[in-house]
């Protein structure tokens, strides 16, 4: 795979902790935030919530996101990964209203991340959004095996195409929307 250079590019992940497969979005990023990345490349867990995240795109200058959750969908097969590049369907007012009102109470939604932000006219053009689908959302810090292997395989395509190489780490790194180098 060739490495896409050039355009600032964010790759974030949102997710409980602690939650089992709904904690692949964060998993896959604290993964990706071992490797060293172009400078072009942040990597960040966005779970801090949309309405930070607002804030964050005015500022970021993003060209690209790529933004990676676990999701519960209808008729989607347990481990298997759902990418596909985002579209915004407008929302009514008043359910985008119900969706930050979730946001500010703490409600973690890889959804609401999307919708909120969108709604603002925040996001980067270029959204491409990686969803796997769960197996089992009880507490505890294992994923089911299928999950595990899905959330093995995005880091591994993500590094390849994005530029991530072993290392130390040195990347920017924003977690509650605090800044600090790792």
């Amino acid at each position: 795979m060739a490495v896409e250079t050039g355009t600032r590019t964010l790759i974030a992940g949102v997710g409980y902790r602690n939650l089992r497969d709904l904690s692949a979005g964060n998993a896959i990023i604290d993964a990706l935030l071992e490797k060293d990345w172009p400078a072009s490349v942040e990597i960040e867990d966005l779970s801090y919530g949309p309405m930070d995240a607002i804030f964050r795109f005015k500022e970021s200058g993003f060209g690209r996101l790529i933004v990676i959750g676990a999701v519960a969908r209808p008729g989607r097969i347990p481990g298997e990964v759902y990418r596909s590049r985002w579209r915004y369907a407008a929302e009514a007012p008043e359910l985008v209203q119900a969706r930050v009102a979730e946001a500010v109470t703490g409600v973690i939604s890889l959804d609401n991340l999307l919708v909120i932000c969108a709604h603002f006219e925040v996001l980067p053009s270029d959204t491409t959004v990686i969803e796997i689908e769960p197996e089992n959302g009880d507490w505890g810090e294992e994923f089911s095996p299928r999950v595990a292997r899905a959330s093995e395989r995005i880091v591994a395509q993500l590094s390849a195409k994005w530029g991530g190489s072993e290392g130390s780490g040195h990347t920017r790194r924003l977690e509650s929307g605090a800044g600090e180098t790792t």
